[in-house]
């Protein structure tokens, strides 16, 4: 049977290789930023179908593991990611925006206590060898958060 997604698969190369990642970290609104630096590794697998990301931020340690692919059924980007801090798995639905060169996932995830976070997560395409991912979290007063950006250079 033909993949009928094989025009939405192609925007998955783009991000195959080895990225340097300049971070900045802002924990909570009014709270100072933290840079750091990191490396992300991303590669095609199972035919072209899916990408497979691995994350380490060489400053603190972190490290985080996503894949992400494209659902024909329901014509949009989906994602997965897990790291270290947490113990649940956070998913995500997406969507490429071609005029602006940017890809946004709306991310979902339940709480130990109960409740659901939701958050934002923007990739826009400066060049082929340069990224910018924000993270972005809602605030009560309907405004948002930026807690994280982060400029992704190729490396390799």
């Amino acid at each position: 049977m033909a993949d009928t997604a094989a025009p939405e698969l192609d925007l998955l190369k783009k991000d195959v290789g080895e990225w340097d990642a300049d971070l900045t970290i802002t924990p909570g609104p009014g709270a100072p930023s933290q840079p750091s630096r990191g490396r992300l590794s991303a590669k095609l697998i199972a035919g072209g179908k899916w990408l497979v990301t691995e994350f380490k931020n060489h400053t603190t340690g972190f490290e985080g593991h996503g894949i992400y692919g494209y659902n024909g059924a329901i014509k949009r980007y989906v994602g997965t990611w897990v790291d270290d801090t947490r113990s649940n798995i956070y998913v995500a639905i997406g969507d490429w925006d071609a005029a602006a060169k940017t890809m946004t996932y709306q991310w979902t995830a339940p709480m130990p206590n109960g409740h659901t976070m939701a958050w934002m997560e923007i990739t826009q395409v400066v060049s082929p060898t340069e990224q910018v991912f924000r993270s972005v979290f809602p605030l009560p007063d309907g405004g948002e958060f930026e807690m994280m950006r982060v400029t992704y250079r190729k490396v390799a």
